[in-house]
Parts: structure tokens; sequence; C-alpha cells
């Protein structure tokens, strides 16, 4: 996907930064892209005013020879033959075979870019793409703007700096000490940004998302997502479900919990409702989540919620979800799950309550249909 000039965020899609710069906000993106590599996908291109990061789906957070950093890199076999786990005589380096396949190439016609140009970055990644951001804050404190800071940790290749991994000395599993390092040294940036916010900007009137972009890859990263059943790329909960916060002080009272399933969708219309951009004939697919949170809007944002990969499909409506996996050559099969008991999807009720699997695989059916 990422060496395909065709393939990209089609072209007549338009970006929460191409309606706020129209609107007169100043747009910066900073980190992961891997929303088209080609120059016609740039991000320079749809909607962003500054640009640093890389184009692909991953980037190594250290540059060779790796000396500032302990890597856990994948092996389909180890240095010299075998399986397992290797260990570098210098202690910087594990090469394991559990996930069988080879570590990608996340470097390769990947470089750093500022503003479309390739860049030498020495430092920590995580830590290079905090300070891009912080100085794109300083450089305007005195307009409004937005801020995309899509950081690619935990992502892939397992590396954490020096400093971070030795913090955590005494997590015996090498590679979640890794993994530990990487999370905290995200933690860490993600509270300079803010804190960065405070001096510079007027926080109380700054609009805030956090979220994660899937449920964690268990074997690769460690990560686990219990109570949750599956991981990334999954349909059931463990693959859906990700930390999502929110914060405006001027607007949303601290510690709300709001517990009605909402959607990453929802945030242009929220940032819509926010800034009174126009989407012209465009229809936002989301919602805006405020009036739902502050208490003025009762019920929940969203009737029911979709999900569709290539071979898997699920459902949601109420506590009700009906999950559809298709196997190579075999029919589909569908589990029905009643999430307000069963949030681990641990009993399926597709055989004891088949009125209710009837029900669900039509109105999945039609939520289908609707996608085309």
């Amino acid at each position: 996907m990422n060496d395909d000039p065709e393939i990209g965020l089609p072209i007549s899609e338009r970006t929460i930064a191409d309606y706020l710069r129209d609107t007169g906000y100043v747009t910066g993106i900073f980190g992961k892209w891997h929303l088209g590599a080609s120059s016609k996908f740039s991000p320079l291109r749809r909607g962003f005013d500054e640009f640093y990061g890389f184009l692909h789906e991953g980037h190594y957070y250290d540059s060779p020879p790796y000396k500032d950093s302990v890597s856990w890199i994948r092996r389909s076999t180890l240095p010299g033959g075998g399986k397992g786990i290797f260990k570098s005589s210098d202690g910087r380096r594990y090469f394991s075979t559990h996930m069988k396949n080879n570590e990608p190439a996340y470097d390769a016609n990947n470089p750093i870019l500022r503003d479309g140009q390739p860049v030498q970055e020495k430092q920590y990644l995580t830590d290079a793409i905090t300070r891009e951001a912080n100085r794109f804050i300083k450089r305007n404190t005195d307009k409004p703007f937005f801020l995309y800071l899509s950081y690619n940790a935990v992502h892939s290749p397992m590396q954490g700096s020096n400093s971070y991994f030795q913090k955590f000395k005494d997590i015996e599993d090498p590679q979640r000490r890794i993994f530990a390092a990487m999370l905290s040294n995200l933690d860490d940036c993600i509270g300079r940004v803010i804190s960065n916010l405070r001096k510079e900007k007027e926080l109380d009137n700054t609009l805030i998302f956090f979220l994660s972009d899937n449920g964690g890859p268990t074997r690769e990263l460690t990560s686990s997502n219990y109570p949750l059943r599956g991981e990334k790329g999954s349909p059931f909960e463990g693959g859906l479900r990700v930390p999502f916060m929110m914060q405006w002080t001027k607007k949303i009272p601290a510690g709300i919990i709001y517990k009605q399933p909402v959607s990453s969708l929802d945030i242009a219309s929220t940032i819509q409702a926010a800034t009174g951009f126009e989407s012209g004939k465009s229809k936002l697919d989301g919602v805006d989540l405020l009036p739902f949170i502050n208490g003025k809007r009762s019920g929940s944002p969203h009737e029911r919620l979709v999900f569709k990969s290539e071979r898997h499909t699920a459902l949601r409506i109420g506590d009700w979800k009906i999950v559809s996996q298709t196997r190579k050559n075999s029919p589909p099969n569908f589990e029905v799950f009643d999430l307000s008991k069963d949030i681990s999807e641990s009993n399926n009720l597709s055989r004891s309550n088949p009125q209710q699997l009837s029900n669900l695989k039509r109105e999945l059916s039609i939520s289908l249909d609707n996608l085309k």
C-alpha cells in the first residue's frame, strides 16, 4: 500500500484541516500521515500549512546504528539460524521469531520530512515530534490553530530510548520493558504539549482530543486488551475499543465519564459545532458530542455503529452486537452478544436467541447496503 502511488485518502474528500484553514485557522500535522505517499496525497495538499513527520505506516524511532535505544526486532529466522530470542552482545538489540515474520522495512523510501523536504533527525522520534509540535504552538499563539499530533508510538518497531529503558529495569521481560519505555515516553511527551499549551495559549478555550486508532496488537507489543476479546484488526471489542478523551475547560466540566459508544468520526462534527466551519454540500458522518457530554441531550449519539473490513463485519445496536467472520471458501459465521452482560464477548447467543440473530442479520445487511 505505501508505495502504490494511486492509494490514499480520495482527493474528493475534504479533511478537517481543509475546512479549518478556509475558516482562518493555521493548520499543522506532526507525526504519521499514512493517507497516501505520492505528492497528490501529501498533507500539504490536504489542508495543512505545515508538516513534520513521515508518510508511511511506521518509522524507526532511533537512527542507525541505534545506539540511543534498545530494540526488539521481528525475524522469521534468528541471525545464525534457529528460532526463539537472540540478544546482541552489547545488549542493545533483541531478535525474536515469535511473530514468524520479519520486521517491515519501515524506513525504506520513507524519510522524515519537513514540509516535503527530507531532514536528518537525530533525536528519538517521539521527542522530536513533540519538539516540533511545541514550536508550532509557540509560533502561533496569536492565531487560531489546528494541531494534528499523530505520534507513531507505540506502533512497531519496538524501540525504547536508553533513559526510559533504564527507568523500567524491574521488568524482566525485555519485550515488555521496551513497550513500557515507549509508552512512558509518549505519556511524558503529551504532558509537555499540554504544559506548553497552558503556558503559551488560553488553555480553557482550547478543545483537545486524545485517542488511539485501534486495540492493541497483543503478541506484537505485549499490550493487553483484557477483559476484551480480540486485538488490532478484529471486529471484537478488543480491536474496536480505544482510549478517547476530550478536554475543553471552558465548555466541558472536569471528571465526566461518558459511557455511551462514540466514534472518531464524531470529532469532525464536534469541531464543526465548536468553530462554525462550513462543510458546504459535504455531509459529515459524525455527531456533535458536546450536547451529550454536557447533558443537554439525552440518549445515545448513535442508534447503530457498523464496522467493516475485508473479511469481518460487525454491527452494534444499543447493547446488542452481531459479528460476522468469513474464512476462505466458507460461509459467514455469525455470533451474537449482549454487551451489557458480556463485555468479553464470551457467550455467543446466536443459537439460544435465534430471533435476535435473525433481526441483527437483517439490520447488518441494511447497514452494509447503506455503506455502498
